[in-house]
């Protein structure tokens, strides 16, 4: 605890070295130890500039006044995002990516934009109750075994030649 009958001292300090909640950084031109007291889990890195309060008897991490590398949020448990009356916008010059053993995404609508999407996958299955909907410019499947279909009607229409090729084609 700060000893209020001394006067503390607030100042930008320079990360030296980092080891778990403990910080050794450059203030006021003397190496000292501060604990990292932010309410907000941040994981300094040598470099980083701090804000630092302190005396003696101790000195505390309240501020991050430049980040020089790479920002690590670290929560130890479940972590929600809640936005009653507003949205969420994640922006990146970068690729976002995630990582997890299973993503669930549940939505009214889900909607995708972009100049290429690619997908690679062991298995895929796709349920649609009602409508199931491809508009493409043109369109090739590619399967290397054997391709099965079923359905109760089936309509080929071509504004142009229809071609079958096959080593034997059974109709009926």
């Amino acid at each position: 605890m700060l000893n209020t009958s001394l006067s503390a001292r607030l100042g930008p300090a320079i990360v030296l070295e980092v080891n778990g909640a403990r910080v050794k950084v450059l203030f006021e031109g003397n190496e000292v130890e501060a604990v990292n007291a932010l309410a907000f889990p941040f994981a300094p890195k040598q470099g980083d500039h701090l804000l630092v309060i302190g005396q003696e008897e101790g000195f505390y991490v309240i501020g991050v006044l430049h980040a020089q590398g790479d920002m690590t949020l670290t929560f130890p448990g479940n972590v929600r995002f809640h936005t009653p009356r507003g949205g969420v916008l994640f922006s990146a010059q970068q690729p976002i990516e995630l990582q997890a053993p299973e993503v669930k995404v549940s939505a009214g609508k889900w909607t995708v934009i972009a100049q290429t999407l690619t997908e690679k996958v062991t298995s895929a299955f796709r349920w649609v109750k009602d409508l199931a909907s491809l508009k493409a410019g043109r369109q090739r499947n590619h399967v290397e075994g054997a391709c099965y279909e079923r359905a109760e009607r089936r309509v080929i229409k071509a504004k142009k030649d229809v071609r079958v090729n096959g080593d034997r084609i059974h109709l009926g």
